[in-house]
């Protein structure tokens, strides 16, 4: 009788490995969250709300810079580690220059933020494998470009705070307390928003607590992230200015946006795994938190998936 070939030996081995390391308790759950971080193109989803984001804010940004007026943009950036001394944006702070931008820099401004706002929603809804919305809750889209500004400007607020300082023990120029109260205030404003964004583009179909579930999570690690870029961003940005010019703070702009775009999709995906886990974590999660119920199908998507199919083969 002839031994068994070196292909078979390798799969007995690899299926007693594999069951083995799917006996130790969380490798199941640990494996699922991996797949499905493999399956669900990242970066893609990362770079296209990258992109997107990239779009809207710029011209945002050159449009209240083309006002003669524009100390508000200057403190918040400022506010934010920004040195925008470091760019020269003197040619669009002429009078003519408002003329000329306003009505361009509106448009691409309504634009971009509503393709911002489709690319979140096209994101959410495959990741919770929901049902997309109508046409008819365009004005959801509206919402979600108006929240994001105030997220940022809250942030920009919420800069200040450390400076606060009850117990006359600093780190340079931050206060103890002031910093606790600057990560805090950060927490809880990328928490709401990334609870309230994803309700607006899926509507009901996720249970609110489960979008505050991951609205926690996710503000937990873009608070880590925001502090992390708060310390590093403004040498970054004083030294790819100093050598690229303003090309070197749009390639910094574009890089921050992608990881700040991939944590939130990372987080959506890792709540959706947890969620959807057959053992005792995703059993607790969808007890105390819920699971998501898409809609029906509407009957115009019914129809053109009818379509779709192929009709009986004929007899000629």
């Amino acid at each position: 009788m002839s031994s068994p070939s070196l292909g078979t030996r390798v799969r007995a081995r690899t299926a007693t490995v594999t069951e083995r390391a799917l006996a130790v308790p969380g490798a199941g759950l640990v494996l699922r969250v991996l797949r499905d971080l493999a399956v669900n193109d990242i970066t893609d989803r990362a770079m296209t709300l990258a992109a997107q984001a990239f779009t809207a804010v710029l011209p945002m940004v050159i449009l209240l810079a083309a006002f003669p007026d524009n100390d508000l943009v200057t403190d918040a950036l400022g506010d934010l580690g920004i040195n925008t001394d470091q760019v020269d944006v003197a040619d669009t702070t002429a009078p003519d220059s408002v003329t000329a931008f306003g009505l361009l820099g509106a448009l691409m401004v309504i634009g971009g933020a509503t393709s911002l706002s489709r690319a979140m929603g096209r994101m959410y809804t495959s990741i919770w494998q929901v049902t997309k919305l109508p046409l008819s809750g365009w004005w959801r889209w509206v919402v979600v470009i108006l929240l994001l500004p105030v997220g940022v400007v809250a942030q920009g607020f919420s800069a200040n705070l450390h400076g606060i300082n009850f117990t006359g023990i600093t780190f340079g120029a931050y206060g103890v307390v002031g910093v606790i109260l600057e990560v805090a205030a950060t927490f809880v404003i990328w928490s709401l928003m990334f609870t309230l964004l994803p309700r607006l583009l899926v509507s009901g179909q996720v249970p609110m607590r489960l979008l505050a579930l991951n609205g926690v999570v996710t503000g937990a690690f873009i608070t880590v992230f925001l502090v992390g870029t708060r310390i590093a961003l403004p040498t970054i940005m004083s030294e790819t200015t100093q050598h690229f010019g303003t090309l070197g703070l749009v390639f910094a702009a574009i890089s921050w946006l992608f990881f700040f775009a991939g944590i939130v999709v990372v987080c959506t995906i890792v709540t959706h795994s947890l969620t959807c886990d057959q053992g005792p974590v995703g059993a607790w999660i969808r007890r105390h938190f819920g699971a998501p119920r898409p809609y029906p199908p509407r009957p115009e998507a019914l129809d053109d998936l009818i379509e779709a199919q192929p009709g009986p083969a004929s007899d000629d």
